[in-house]
């Protein structure tokens, strides 16, 4: 092989990430792309906004897999977080349908912000780092409203016990934001560019392309 064709060869993308939803969001671009799990403590630090958290946890995410890959030459890894806010308080994966009732309540008429962060790590040291910010305004919700959509939607592992792209649309009465891929967990537009601040297309990535 020359030194041109090696310098040709893409590399591999590796999401980390034990997420079903990334997964099946970036599996949605038609990209080649292997997924595994990172090891990262979640917990927010003293003092952190939501904007540093997302961006902490996505570079940790992809920081964790790129160290399990030391041994191996010509990947990329990506790490993605989100953390829902109103203001300075943060909400998490409620776990169990009394906290989902709970977390939903105090959105009841309020704007939430959802901020997604994206991280790259790639084997020759290259990085990429952001977040975006996507908003959603909650209509008034009833406690019949809230307790139907969690017992329809299961939304216990989403971070602000809504699932969009299902029946938690149906909550909503506004939104503002750049890429609804965001709200869903995996911030698509920001990946193109941040491929593309690596000199590769997203298109580089579909196998036979």
């Amino acid at each position: 092989m020359t030194e041109l064709e090696q310098d040709m060869i893409i590399p591999r993308l590796i999401l980390g990430s034990t997420s079903p939803y990334r997964k099946k969001l970036l599996a949605s671009l038609g990209v080649t792309f292997t997924q595994m799990p990172p090891d990262t403590d979640e917990r927010p630090n003293p003092g952190e906004n939501a904007g540093s958290l997302a961006l902490r946890l996505g570079a940790s995410k992809a920081q964790s897999v790129a160290d399990q890959l030391q041994n191996e030459a010509n990947w990329i890894c990506i790490g993605s977080d989100q953390v829902c806010h109103i203001e300075h308080r943060f909400y998490g994966k409620p776990g169990t349908a009394e906290q989902a009732a709970l977390q939903l309540s105090a959105f009841s008429g309020r704007w939430v912000t959802f901020s997604t962060s994206l991280a790259l790590i790639a084997s020759d040291g290259q990085t990429f780092s952001a977040v975006e910010d996507y908003e959603c305004r909650f209509r008034t919700l009833s406690s019949h409203e809230i307790d139907t959509y969690i017992k329809l939607d299961q939304p216990l592992d989403c971070a602000g016990s809504i699932k969009v792209e299902q029946a938690g649309v149906s909550l909503l009465c506004d939104t503002r934001g750049r890429d609804i891929n965001s709200l869903y967990g995996l911030p698509l537009m920001l990946l193109s560019e941040a491929l593309g601040s690596f000199s590769y297309s997203i298109f580089d990535f579909i196998k036979n392309s």
